[in-house]
């Protein structure tokens, strides 16, 4: 047994060695830094957009803690815009939705969905404009269509979804509705997580006079999104062209968190620039 003791030590002594060796002279452990990507907007008091933002005019805050900014750019990237269409069954919408979908059309795809009540989806992601066309003609009058203020939640909850599935790059969602939402549901804090993970920036336009709970009444403060009030067909073109310019202006910005740092949900950007308002989100993908 004494030759089989000894072979173990000298073993021991070798592994001990090499482990030693190892940890002075071995190849170093590249950094695991986590790159960070944000959409925003600027405008100036006038609200016009600001176009020559740089990294020197921001401050980036993760956890409340700062930052350093890697880069600023206006976006050009391709958007993954999801639509959201509550109109009761009236068909009040149809010219809505294809002046957004215009005026966006080249540097987006679309995806479209209807309350008839559920949130049903009429057209997958597309940049085709023959089957947008086909889709929007389909948002005309069906009758009256009553419904509880709780499958627009579900809308949202879907869309974003689908969204964080397709791992969506630049991700948007646009809701017009004259229902509303239920103020106190069940579904509205897992549709706002479910909105913080897909990244998604939530556009809501809606009709004065019906209720907004969580997701559509603080889901656009939270992912960076326009939310827009409307009496009617007359202000109804002035809003969607806002929402749609907001969303053709974005700046892209990057930034990195250290190795060891984990990533953290609330965010913040300010501006050193006077007379300049940014439209950012407060909460980010844990990702």
């Amino acid at each position: 047994m004494k030759p089989v003791l000894t072979l173990s030590v000298a073993w021991l002594a070798f592994a001990v060695t090499l482990r030693a060796v190892g940890a002075g002279t071995g190849p170093a452990v590249p950094r695991a830094d986590v790159l960070r990507t944000v959409y925003f907007s600027a405008v100036d008091a006038g609200g016009a957009h600001v176009p020559d933002l740089t990294a020197a005019d921001l401050i980036v805050k993760e956890g409340g803690k700062e930052r350093p900014i890697d880069a600023v750019q206006p976006s050009t990237k391709l958007m993954q815009l999801s639509i959201i269409v509550d109109d009761g069954g009236t068909g009040g919408f149809q010219t809505a939705v294809s002046q957004f979908i215009q005026a966006t059309f080249g540097r987006a795809e679309f995806a479209i969905r209807v309350l008839s009540p559920q949130a049903i989806r009429v057209l997958d992601f597309t940049r085709n404009g023959d089957d947008l066309r086909t889709a929007v003609r389909g948002l005309v009058y069906r009758g009256r269509i009553p419904t509880d203020g709780e499958q627009v939640i579900a809308g949202v909850s879907d869309a974003a979804k689908e969204l964080d599935q397709r791992e969506a790059p630049r991700p948007s969602i646009l809701v017009l509705t004259v229902t509303g939402e239920k103020a106190l549901s069940d579904l509205s804090d897992d549709t706002l997580k479910a909105l913080k993970n897909s990244g998604a920036g939530l556009n809501v336009v809606y009709l004065t006079g019906i209720s907004l709970g969580k997701v559509l009444g603080d889901g656009p403060k939270q992912s960076g999104g326009l939310i827009e009030q409307v009496n009617g067909n007359v202000a109804l073109g002035p809003a969607i062209a806002k929402i749609a310019d907001n969303l053709l202006h974005q700046y892209v910005l990057t930034y990195t968190i250290p190795d060891g740092v984990k990533p953290n949900e609330r965010f913040s950007l300010s501006t050193t620039r006077k007379n300049v308002k940014l439209l950012a989100p407060t909460r980010i993908p844990e990702k």
